[in-house]
């Protein structure tokens, strides 16, 4: 079951990923998207000219001057990311939490794999369920943040964002390995239950 889970989910991933990249591109739904594609452009060059030097660099000043165009650039890709990121917001919505309560608890990637979600669950359990599962909060938080908060702050909150979505990610990840019914924290907050949906009888 939990390789069957693992591979859902990946598959499920990517189909979303390639969705919100296709959507994040069309300049009527993210006018952001040149300027967005600037800024990395900039950032890829920056860090290919000069990575390699900065491996050996022993001034601390130089190496602090470095990790400050880094995060400024960091700023700048997020900060110009606002349409792209809420696209991604707005897709793992329909996706995990319409889609997958009216499709029956499948989405297509359980679907290929033959599991369910197991109970009927209301959509404000789903969403839920996909806000601890797919770090919706973290990134709903990023969103206000860089929309309202100063340059400095937003580095400093936007790095707990990353520290709790990787904390909440190990405990999802060691809570459905190790247990025997397979239910990770999102399961067990909702009551929900990941089943193979071969065993259902309809």
């Amino acid at each position: 079951m939990v390789l069957k889970r693992v591979v859902a989910y990946f598959i499920d991933m990517i189909l979303v990923i390639l969705v919100t990249s296709l959507l994040a591109n069309i300049s009527y739904l993210n006018p952001q998207a040149k300027e967005y594609d600037k800024v990395y452009k900039e950032y890829t060059e920056f860090t290919k000219n000069s990575l390699s030097n900065i491996k050996e660099e022993k001034d601390e000043k130089i190496i602090a001057e470095y990790k400050a165009k880094l995060e400024d650039f960091s700023y700048r890709m997020d900060k110009n990311n606002i349409y792209g990121a809420t696209i991604s917001i707005l897709m793992v919505l329909a996706y995990f939490v319409f889609f997958q309560k009216y499709n029956g608890g499948q989405t297509l990637g359980k679907k290929i794999m033959k599991i369910k979600i197991e109970n009927n669950l209301s959509l404000f359990k789903y969403f839920i369920r996909s806000l601890i599962l797919y770090n919706l909060l973290p990134n709903i938080v990023r969103v206000g943040l860089i929309s309202f908060v100063s340059k400095s702050t937003y580095i400093a909150l936007n790095e707990a964002c990353y520290i709790f979505s990787y904390v909440v990610e190990i405990i999802i990840i060691i809570m459905v390995t190790m247990r025997t019914d397979n239910r990770g924290l999102h399961d067990l907050v909702v009551g929900s239950n990941v089943v193979s949906s071969e065993n259902i009888i309809k």
